[in-house]
């Protein structure tokens, strides 16, 4: 009875052995391939990400040809001015070196057959000349300017090397086509773009520490690379002839779009894969190189963590056959699971919590707003989500409440919050960002779980709130519940369309949001806390402060439901409101007609204004720029064709910042939502937002529009107490 006990005991541990054995085999496989998937995810994002900087930074000197455009066109009659707008060009980018206007042959004759003024950046000025008078420079057989002539576009060269005094450095030239009044191609203008910060940007993020990223033409000459402290120029080497290499085996993947290839790199013997993908503008390659020892490591990890927990199963499995009739061991795994699955969920909690804004007070620096918010979940982890940020002076918040309890609705709270903040980078029209989650929300849900939301966006200067509402609970405007249609939640069908509705706040408002899990929290006796409750709390501390507001709701909710355990999450979030009244020291304004040869008087208004005020260089000039790229832009697109209509310039100042509002009563349009700019249009053409709008963003603090009693009204707002010379 014994041996058979014994041989029966030793047949479950060998059983169970194997089991294990081919558990972890199928574990160490699949979680390979999820590795591998994950790390082709990685590679996709973290090239689409470096292409995107690339051709943002080179979209810079495409920026200034198109802001400086204007500039040479209106001095083509005066050829000598050629030379300062050349320096014009060239001087407020720190990548372009260098710029030439290159004009037809025989477009000036007293000039004589070729006219090409050049500037260039030396020892920090910037020195013109007229190379087309130099002996044996003929910029007529140049392939660029050929190109340009012939195809009538822009392009971009290839990456070449510039020896300067100062040694041998990467360049690529952008060319483009210069018109006159009568659309004639009459000059190529050129931008020297320096490409030396290429490889440092290019590799000062990486995958992993021993990652490496390279630029390469597409006949696969090299552009830019890592450091050579950090990698070797022979590992450089070794990259680029596999890559150069057509009979190495090579592997497509996520569409075409990557291409990844394996290699071993004898200088560190390491394997590692290369990935590379091609960029339409410019023609290059750009290239990432992991190795495996990184990449796999938490699997190699595991696989040698696996090989114990088979010796340690082995043994666990022989204890619990030789004490076959004894349960401690199975009530010990039992707790250790719970402990484990315990341990998780309170990461899953901290990593939920970090995800969010940090709860309490917030925006104590600022006059007219202030906003405290508090999330208490029943468990470990929530479907409740808040968020809020300030941005072009407009308060965005919102609260939400996702359908059911545990992991999942934790998961689908993270999806909500990350769309809102995607969505809310562009959008100023709650309605509109309501419409994007909902869509994003909707793809392969297929769970059917949903998300009652609200969003709101609050124009901290005039107060006025736009909000929409998706089938959450109407917030509370002192005291009384807010008129918010339902709107049906996000989640439930990808083709609703949501309505927008706005209020104007009252002086001294408080507006209190929350989620049903203050309403429906329930006592011993199933009474719930209900709406009366929560307006005679807001009655009774209406002087409150929003954090004193949140702790007393917080303490009265508990004390209501006594020992009875909590059931749902609890949300609260409160935003007190008060319309700054500023002290003005300069308030002046300026009428024009949607005529750009109204600019100079606009020039003369601002710089009367920037005198006043003692406001030195540059930033007199940022301001006269600012002001004159939006004015002309909304001159261009405020009123219809032929239409004549006024434009209001209104300047104050409280002594510290300057403001400045543009008003018009033409059509409506909202620049700080504008997609990006059209560069196939001219100035003329292209509305105020894209390149125009990135400008004004730039030189100004913030800028804010609102569409206010059939007014367009855009305010740029500027600091400039720092920038004030002494005299």
């Amino acid at each position: 009875m014994k041996k058979r006990a014994f041989t029966t005991g030793l047949s479950v541990v060998i059983f169970a052995a194997i089991l294990v054995v081919l558990n972890s085999a199928v574990q160490y496989y699949y979680t390979h391939n999820l590795i591998e998937d994950e790390l082709e995810n990685h590679v996709l994002t973290d090239l689409s990400a470096k292409t995107s900087m690339l051709r943002q930074t080179l979209q810079s000197a495409e920026l200034t040809m198109e802001e400086h455009r204007w500039d040479i066109q209106r001095n083509l009659s005066h050829p000598d001015s050629l030379f300062d707008a050349t320096s014009r060009l060239i001087a407020n980018n720190t990548n372009i070196i260098g710029g030439c206007l290159a004009f037809v042959p025989g477009y000036y004759p007293q000039k004589g057959r070729l006219f090409e003024p050049y500037a260039y950046k030396k020892d920090n000025s910037i020195v013109v000349e007229q190379l087309g008078q130099k002996s044996g420079h003929d910029y007529t057989l140049h392939p660029a300017y050929q190109w340009v002539l012939n195809n009538d576009d822009a392009v971009w060269s290839l990456p070449y090397e510039y020896k300067t005094d100062n040694g041998v450095i990467s360049l690529t030239t952008y060319s483009y086509p210069i018109r006159d009044s009568k659309q004639r191609v009459v000059a190529v203008c050129g931008l020297d773009f320096s490409l030396e910060w290429l490889g440092d940007t290019l590799n000062s993020t990486r995958l992993y520490q021993s990652s490496f990223d390279l630029f390469l033409t597409r006949q696969g000459r090299l552009i830019a690379g890592p450091n050579k402290d950090s990698v070797s120029a022979e590992r450089v080497k070794h990259v680029v002839e596999l890559i150069n290499d057509s009979t190495v085996k090579r592997t497509v993947i996520d569409n075409k779009r990557i291409t990844s290839l394996e290699f071993f790199d004898e200088e560190i013997g390491e394997s590692g894969c290369i990935y590379y993908t091609a960029i339409d503008d410019p023609q290059w390659q750009l290239v990432v190189v992991c190795y495996d020892f990184e990449v796999y490591d938490k699997v190699y990890k595991m696989r040698l963590n696996s090989l114990w927990m088979l010796l340690f199963s082995c043994l666990l499995i022989g204890f619990i056959v030789y004490r076959l009739f004894r349960n401690a061991t199975q009530l010990k795994q039992v707790n250790e699971e719970k402990e484990r699955i315990d341990a998780e969920l309170h990461i899953a909690h901290k990593i939920q919590k970090q995800m969010l804004p940090v709860m309490g007070t917030s925006y104590e620096d600022r006059s007219d707003v202030i906003l405290s918010c508090s999330l208490t979940p029943a468990k470990e982890v929530g479907g409740d989500l808040f968020d809020h940020f300030i941005r072009d002076e407009k308060l965005f918040f919102t609260i939400g409440d996702v359908s059911g309890k545990g992991i999942p609705s934790a998961m689908l709270m993270s999806k909500t919050y990350t769309l809102f903040r995607m969505a809310t980078m562009r959008e100023n029209n709650p309605a509109r960002i309501m419409q994007i989650v909902n869509e994003a929300s909707c793809q392969n849900n297929e769970s059917n779980m949903f998300v009652t939301l609200f969003i709101g966006v609050l124009d901290l200067p005039t107060g006025r709130l736009r909000y929409c509402n998706a089938g959450h609970d109407k917030p509370i405007l002192n005291g009384a519940p807010l008129p918010a249609k339902a709107n049906l939640p996000v989640g439930v069908f990808d083709d609703v369309r949501y309505e927008m509705q706005e209020i104007q706040l009252p002086a001294n408002a408080l507006l209190f949001l929350y989620t049903d899990g203050l309403t429906e929290a329930k006592n011993l006796q199933h009474n719930q806390y209900g709406l009366a409750r929560i307006e005679n709390v807001l009655q009774a501390y209406a002087g409150a402060t929003p954090q004193q507001l949140l702790e007393t709701f917080d303490r009265e909710v508990h004390l209501f439901m006594g020992d009875e355990e909590q059931s749902d999450d609890l949300t609260m979030m409160a935003i007190h409101y008060n319309r700054r009244d500023e002290e003005i020291v300069l308030q002046e304004e300026l009428k024009l007609k949607n005529d750009v040869h109204g600019v100079p008087e606009l020039n003369d208004f601002v710089k009367r204004i920037v005198e006043k005020l003692e406001i030195g260089a540059p930033l007199d000039k940022h301001l006269r720029l600012a002001v004159e790229e939006a004015v002309v832009n909304v001159m261009n697109y405020a009123y219809p064709l032929d239409i004549e209509g006024e434009i209001r310039v209104k300047a104050t100042s409280d002594g510290h910042t300057i403001k400045f509002f543009i008003i018009d009563s033409g059509v409506a349009f909202d620049p700080t939502e504008a997609e990006k700019a059209d560069t196939t249009l001219s100035a003329e053409d292209r509305p105020i937002g894209g390149l125009g709008i990135l400008l004004v963003r730039q030189l100004m603090d913030s800028i804010n529009y609102e569409r206010v009693d059939g007014q367009n009204i855009l305010t740029l707002i500027k600091n400039y107490t720092a920038n004030i010379q002494t005299k």
